[in-house]
Parts: structure tokens; C-alpha cells; sequence
């Protein structure tokens, strides 16, 4: 057979025909891609877990200032010390029991049975700790009209 009718890539050599077969190899893909996705998806994780967290704290702001008007508003402080004392108590995690400020006003003006009163709960919240990240003010504020006229508390802030 003349050199010009031979076909070429029989002639290859055989280490050049393995790599190239390597090539076409998808063994070790999946790793790959693992290792492209895994940042992602614990971002998120993270992202998810950090927006329950503050969703949770804002709850309990709420909450706590709810049920705070309603002690106002009964004139029933079931704490030993102050009614704003026995609200940051009642926090669900310790990060807002250390962080929240209770502060009970009177809007009138006045504290007679009518009269509103209404209960505010401020606290910070940071958004990933680790990283130094934003700090967000949650509020949480109810408002109730007094049944009772105040004795077991004083408006104020809690320290």
C-alpha cells in the first residue's frame, strides 16, 4: 500500500490515542460541579437561616410589646421588679433579652382609664455576625386603652 492511500489516524501511536480517549472521559465531572454549587448553596443556607433568625426576633418584639399593653392596660405587673424589667425577660433568645429596650408611655398624657397606653420594643439585630455585617433596628409597638388605673408600674424605659 502506497504511504499516500494510508490512513492517518491508524498511525497514530497508542499514547496519543489514550489521551485522546481521556479526553472524552467524563469520570471526575461530578466532582467538579459539586465543588462549583457547594459555595452557593450554603450561601443560601446561611441566607435562610439568617432571615428566620431576624423574622423570629421581630416576632418576639411584637409579641413581647403585646402582651406588655395588656399588662399596662390591666394595671398587672407579675414580675418582682419593673413591668419594662419583666418584658426584656420574656425575650426568646438571649441575644434580644440583652439588646432589647421596653419603654411604656402614655400618649394623652394622661394615665386614666380610657386613656391608651402603648408599650415599645427596640432592639438591633446583626446580619452576619461573623462577617461584620449590617445592623438592622427592629421595632415592635402595641397600643391599648387603660381598664385600670396604674399602680403597679411607671412609663419609662427599661435601662
Amino acid at each position: 500500500m502506497s504511504p499516500v492511500g494510508r490512513d492517518i489516524r491508524c498511525t497514530a501511536p497508542q499514547a496519543t490515542r489514550r489521551s485522546w480517549s481521556r479526553l472524552g472521559s467524563e469520570s471526575g465531572v461530578v466532582a467538579i460541579e459539586f465543588a462549583l454549587v457547594l459555595p452557593i448553596i450554603l450561601i443560601f443556607m446561611f441566607a435562610i437561616i439568617q432571615f428566620g433568625q431576624l423574622f423570629n426576633h421581630l416576632n418576639d418584639s411584637n409579641q413581647i410589646a403585646a402582651n406588655g399593653a395588656r399588662f399596662a392596660a390591666v394595671d398587672n405587673n407579675p414580675g418582682g421588679g419593673t413591668l419594662q424589667s419583666y418584658l426584656v425577660d420574656q425575650g426568646d433568645t438571649q441575644h434580644l433579652r440583652d439588646n432589647a429596650k421596653v419603654c411604656i408611655t402614655m400618649p394623652s398624657g394622661n394615665s386614666n382609664v380610657g386613656d391608651p397606653v402603648k408599650v415599645s420594643v427596640s432592639s438591633n439585630f446583626t446580619l452576619i455576625p461573623l462577617l461584620g455585617g449590617a445592623t438592622l433596628a427592629l421595632n415592635g409597638h402595641a397600643t391599648m386603652r387603660i381598664e385600670r388605673t396604674p399602680t403597679k408600674y411607671t412609663p419609662g424605659c427599661s435601662a
